[in-house]
């Protein structure tokens, strides 16, 4: 008989450990409602690209005539980022010869320059050098990646908008998503590569890229744009190092989340309810939802032959107003989300959903338990923090402008929930609220109408802040 070790099982079985969560989802989401079935088209994206990070994010910029860089950030605990820049908008003769290609579905041409250590992807000639232009650095949310942000294409996206209206973009990726999957010693089948929350995004992953964007483009400050997730960390840097509040100009939350306690989204309560962390380390895993190659497949595959269990699955989730999708491009969103992220972070998640204290962002708890047993070394409250409790981050210490905009049907960042991340803010601090009563949590990255009532007023209050 042979016997496999607990890696080897979870290596072995994760992507039926998946699928079966997958199905789950479905029955989670499952409602006998009477909605209009989405009509399911073929997309551009070739499943071929799925295995390579890179190329799929070309995909969704290049063709267009935008200029795409590729970077590569090392942050202080060794985790390395990928990050994506689109220094300015497409020249009329690139954005006519990306066009072309795209019609003609011939090969791309790339120019690749490896100094200082990036890469450089562009579509056709260099032409002209860009003149400088103010830096906005976009974050994603939970389970999602930088992808996000160009899926709706141009004319829609939020990261092509903003280079059209003369912004230097650029797109962050955390750690552990399919985008930021290296480390300079770790592999991404130790458990201690995945041992991270959205705290070591916040004290590591924003410092170290504004550090880059700073050396990079010779300014200070950037705008940063959040969603979900991508408001959460912006909000605990801010809190937790001072110093930072100088670094951003303006910082727009979409759909912020700090305190979940409100949440309607059954999976992620469900999830709350059970020792996340300690069911899936019995399982040997301790990356949640990974995006990988068969996983994007399955999802793909399922959204064009059942469109239905597609929106059953998002709206398990997240939930979205299925009339502000583009029903024909589910397919293609699916591909890039889930992106994966790690149990540990969700562990997180579930404990802000469960803590008592309301209206509290708190640092990941470790327990009380310090006790070294077999096959994991101690840690707890008192070893990680020197206190028996996590400490909390102080919400009411943050200096740097605010810009939110949030949804009345949320199940995620619900209005309550919004309405006391207010209340926990210094007064003053938030320069603006924008409240769109139709909107639901994955509505600011997809919604139809999101142009219109999201990305055109956030480019106007950036073009405010810049005059100021």
């Amino acid at each position: 008989m042979i016997h496999l070790s607990q890696p080897q099982v979870a290596k072995r079985y994760q992507p039926v450990i998946w699928v079966g969560i997958f199905a789950s989802f479905v029955l989670l989401g499952h409602t006998t409602t009477t909605e209009k079935p989405y009509k399911s088209i073929s997309h551009s994206l070739k499943t071929s690209h799925l295995g390579d990070p890179s190329q799929a994010i070309q995909d969704l910029v290049v063709p267009y005539g935008y200029p795409l860089e590729e970077h590569f950030v090392t942050t202080e605990d060794g985790y390395i980022l990928r990050m994506y820049r689109i220094p300015h908008a497409p020249s009329s003769k690139a954005q006519q010869q990306g066009h072309r290609k795209q019609a003609h579905g011939t090969s791309r041409r790339y120019l690749h320059d490896k100094l200082d250590g990036l890469t450089e992807l562009l579509s056709g000639s260099r032409g002209e050098q860009p003149q400088q232009r103010l830096p906005v650095l976009l974050q994603h949310g939970l389970l999602d990646s930088c992808a996000g942000f160009l899926l709706s294409g141009p004319g829609q996206a939020l990261a092509l908008l903003l280079a059209d209206a003369g912004y230097d973009v650029w797109l962050a990726n955390t750690r552990g998503n399919t985008q930021s999957r290296n480390h300079t010693q770790l592999s991404t089948w130790s458990a201690q590569f995945w041992a991270f929350s959205f705290d070591e995004m916040a004290r590591y992953d924003l410092p170290a890229e504004l550090d880059y964007i700073a050396a990079k483009t010779a300014q200070e400050q950037v705008h940063y744009i959040g969603h979900s997730q991508g408001t959460t960390i912006l909000l605990a840097a801010l809190a937790s190092q001072p110093e930072l509040n100088n670094r951003i100009k303006l910082a727009v939350l979409l759909a912020p989340v700090a305190f979940p306690k409100h949440i309607s989204s059954v999976p992620l309560l469900a999830l709350a309810t059970m020792n996340t962390d300690l069911v899936f380390g019995l399982l040997g895993i301790h990356e949640f939802m990974p995006s990988q190659r068969v996983v994007s497949y399955l999802e793909g595959k399922l959204c064009t032959a059942e469109p239905q269990l597609c929106v059953n699955i998002l709206s398990a989730i997240s939930g979205y107003n299925y009339s502000n999708v583009n029903g024909t491009r589910l397919p293609l969103y699916l591909q890039f989300t889930p992106a994966g992220t790690s149990v540990q972070n969700l562990a997180h998640w579930a404990q802000a959903v469960r803590r008592a204290a309301p209206n509290t962002l708190v640092h990941f708890d470790w327990g009380t338990d310090c006790a070294i047993r077999k096959g994991r070394s101690a840690m707890c409250n008192q070893i990680k923090y020197g206190a028996p409790d996590p400490p909390l981050y102080n919400l009411n210490a943050i200096q740097t402008p605010l810009a939110l905009f949030s949804g009345g049907h949320d199940r995620l960042a619900d209005p309550l929930d919004v309405e006391f991340l207010l209340e926990s803010l210094k007064e003053g601090v938030v320069t603006n609220e924008v409240i769109i009563h139709e909107y639901e949590h994955l509505d600011f990255i997809w919604g139809l109408s999101a142009k219109q009532l999201v990305y055109e007023p956030i480019i106007q209050l950036l073009s405010q802040s810049d005059a100021s």
